[in-house]
């Protein structure tokens, strides 16, 4: 399988590349500084906006599905062309100038198409992202390195989430001016992060000749037939994310409808995961490095099972803000494992298309799973009123995860780890009874 293939030559070609991180590091920080100053807050805008439960089906939804299905040709285009930065500047150039019309929208349809049009654009930055980083960093090194560029993505998202919360409740007025300054930060942000990415070096390849157009998904689809790791984890991956999504439409309605929370409260929920991100962010890196990607993968999807049950019975803010420190660990866990682990198996020659179209089947997914809770919850709403179709809802997406999370363990590692996650633990325990004693 052409997969592992001069695994050692990879590996030496790819150290070298190591020491150019730092763009990569600037451009994560600020590119999600400005993400964050305004993207936690559009489901409240939605809602402030008049949306109804199934508006919210088809505002997560549509978001998803426009990012990944484009992903695809997008993916393939990179990988013709050879290179990636001209991708990450077009893309997030333009998708951070469409925060500004997002200001004059005075419906929800009307945000939600012009978030989706923003999906499209700024979905050709995602496989290039990827791939510069797969390419970058090598096999050993790949967890810590994705934990660093993590980790200052959840940094810059912090500090303007809070920012943000901060100058929303200081404001007043309607909500179109509530929230001009956040849509005016993360439109400057975006633009001088894409501009930071020409500071990226890359060695371009030749341009491919032949072969069929850049939007054949058929051709990547047989290429991923070689693939049985890839496969496997795109199948899994589907099954977790489409119960994953049932629960994305209903959180904002619980949020805001049920327990009626501040803006201020809603900032604090954001602030928690990306606190528990960081903290946990670089221990994840080292962790997936020495004991492999399956146990932290398992690790970061089966405490999911709770985050339903909680919003489906919390009675007031607290418990939110206890879960959403369970999500922020298993975030950190997460981004860490999954895109090493989509690393590890695809090919350098292949991989903007292999992360493409594993980003599609997750986009078609979660597509499916939010309309499916939209309507669903909108449709039990009518007969046993909001707050309890809710919880069936929840319920549904709790037992789903639960299923798919433990469906993981037939992962395949391709590689061999040093240690394992009960040896690192054990280490990790010790060395802190130690420092106490």
């Amino acid at each position: 399988m052409f997969f592992f293939v001069g695994h050692k030559t990879e590996e030496r070609a790819s150290s070298p590349a190591n020491n150019n991180l730092k763009p990569l590091y600037a451009r994560s920080l600020l590119g999600s500084f400005g993400t964050g100053a305004a993207g936690p807050f559009m489901d409240v805008y939605a809602i402030r906006l008049g949306a109804s439960s199934s508006d919210m089906g088809w505002f997560q939804s549509v978001i998803h599905l426009s990012s990944n299905v484009f992903q695809v040709p997008w993916g393939k285009l990179t990988d013709r062309v050879g290179r990636k930065v001209p991708f990450l500047v077009v893309g997030g150039l333009i998708s951070a100038v469409l925060w500004l019309p997002m200001l004059f929208v005075l419906s929800a349809k009307q945000l939600i198409l012009l978030m989706a049009i923003q999906a499209i654009i700024g979905s050709m930055t995602i496989p290039a992202w990827a791939a510069l980083i797969g390419k970058m960093a090598s096999v050993s090194t790949r967890g810590v390195a994705t934990a660093s560029i993590n980790l200052w993505a959840t940094i810059g998202s912090l500090c303007s989430t809070l920012l943000s919360g901060y100058i929303m409740i200081t404001l007043s007025g309607g909500v179109h001016q509530i929230f001009f300054i956040p849509f005016l930060i993360a439109a400057f942000c975006g633009i001088v992060a894409s501009f930071m990415s020409l500071l990226i070096r890359e060695r371009p390849r030749p341009i491919k000749k032949g072969g069929s157009a850049i939007f054949g998904i058929l051709d990547v689809a047989k290429q991923i037939k070689q693939a049985p790791d890839f496969s496997r984890y795109c199948l899994l991956t589907v099954v977790v994310e489409f119960f994953l999504s049932l629960s994305w439409p209903l959180f904002s309605i619980t949020r805001i409808r049920i327990l009626g929370l501040s803006l201020f409260e809603i900032a604090l929920l954001q602030v928690t995961v990306m606190l528990f991100t960081v903290v946990f962010q670089l221990w994840s890196g080292k962790l997936v490095d020495r004991v492999g990607r399956k146990p932290l993968i398992l690790a970061s999807r089966i405490p999911l099972i709770f985050v339903p049950i909680t919003y489906a019975f919390a009675p007031n803010v607290y418990y939110l803000l206890l879960i959403h420190g369970v999500i922020g660990v298993c975030q950190a866990f997460w981004n860490t494992a999954s895109l090493a682990y989509l690393l590890d198996v695809t090919h350098e020659s292949h991989r903007g298309s292999f992360v493409a179209f594993y980003n599609l089947t997750i986009g078609i997914t979660a597509f499916a799973g939010s309309l499916t809770s939209g309507y669903l919850s909108e449709y039990l709403g009518l007969i046993f009123g909001i707050a309890l179709s809710l919880q069936i809802v929840y319920v549904i997406s709790a037992i789903g995860r639960g299923i798919g999370a433990l469906a993981y363990t037939s992962l395949r590692e391709p590689y061999k780890y040093p240690s394992t996650l009960k040896e690192e633990l054990q280490k990790t325990l010790q060395g802190q009874w130690n420092r106490e004693r």
